[in-house]
């Protein structure tokens, strides 16, 4: 399993020891990490990209994270220093039906950001590796794998088509977004 991981820049001479602790979680796990904390992310760009954006390493940096959340089957992001970029890759993430791990010494976003493919947590240094665990374990699981066919009323169609356009995804991702829903205000 690969696993994309990002920190603020900004946030680095304040937070560099907590981001260190997520990475050794993440690295404990046995997965493959690919993250500017470890330099390794621009490795993902070809060459030419290299030679042609040699000059403008934000364009670089920009495109090689795009490209690490591409190709990762999960993303982790520390973020403590909140950051406007960090949000706009955990965007990029969950649009890209990636799970996203957002961890905070200071807060879980859980609590305002509801979606299937974000998790957010609060962490310290003795909970950081079993709430990591858990995230791979589960990023690792479930895969939609299974076809499922179903009749419905034309009026029913219809009526899925609006609400997804509403809610800006496509029909069978509106499906699954009402059976989260709902299994998440059941307590089976």
């Amino acid at each position: 399993m690969n696993v994309f991981y990002t920190a603020s820049f900004t946030g680095k001479n304040k937070y560099q020891k907590y981001y260190d602790m997520v990475l050794r979680a993440i690295q404990s796990t046995g997965v493959d990490v690919v993250s500017p904390e470890l330099g390794n992310y621009l490795d993902l760009l070809s060459e030419s990209f290299k030679k042609r954006f040699t000059s403008n390493n934000q364009k670089l940096h920009y495109e090689a994270i795009r490209q690490g959340i591409t190709r990762a089957d999960a993303v982790v992001i520390e973020i403590s220093n909140e950051d406007f970029q960090l949000g706009h890759e955990a965007t990029l993430a969950i649009q890209n039906k990636k799970y996203v791990l957002c961890l905070s010494i200071h807060e879980d976003f859980s609590q305002k950001i509801k979606n299937p493919y974000f998790i957010g947590a609060k962490y310290n240094e003795f909970d950081v590796e079993g709430i990591v665990a858990n995230f791979i374990k589960l990023s690792s699981g479930e895969k939609y794998s299974t076809r499922f066919n179903l009749l419905l009323k034309p009026s029913q169609l219809k009526y899925l088509e609006k609400a997804a356009v509403k809610e800006g995804v496509n029909v069978s991702e509106y499906v699954r977004l009402l059976i989260e829903l709902d299994r998440s205000g059941r307590e089976d």
